[in-house]
């Protein structure tokens, strides 16, 4: 069985992040299914390297709570796995919200802007909840 890298067995059913967390996740409008041919950025690695670009992280809290809460509030375990309690790199965090896996689905740059997705990560790594 492939495992998202936010967790295994029921954790990643629970999942990632649900950012993953997001595939079942986001019924406040910020639904992360994709819809009418949208499709995710996906990539190598290099792609989602680098440090944060943003340090907004009021703007992120808003957006995490449009977009994420619903599987991880507050950051912290329900659908998807808990962000705080396994803290990931910003590049493994913008991998699994641009690719998805496990239950969480992708949020392509039309859903989640890369504006908007640093925004997420600055809030994020206001709970400690990134690793550098």
């Amino acid at each position: 069985m492939k495992m998202g890298l936010f967790g295994t067995g029921l954790a990643c059913g629970a999942l990632l992040v649900g950012s993953a967390v997001l595939g079942a996740c986001g019924s406040k409008g910020g639904a992360a299914q994709p819809s009418g041919g949208e499709s995710s950025s996906g990539g190598e690695a290099g792609e989602y390297a680098g440090a944060i670009a943003s340090t907004d992280a009021e703007r992120g809290k808003g957006l995490f709570g449009t977009y994420c809460d619903d599987c991880h509030p507050g950051a912290g375990e329900d659908v998807g796995p808990s962000l705080i309690a396994h803290p990931h790199t910003p590049a493994e965090l913008r991998k699994q919200i641009r690719e998805g896996s496990g239950k969480m689905k992708p949020f392509s740059e039309k859903r989640v802007s890369k504006d908007d997705l640093e925004a997420i990560l600055a809030y994020l790594d206001s709970l400690h909840a990134v690793k550098q």
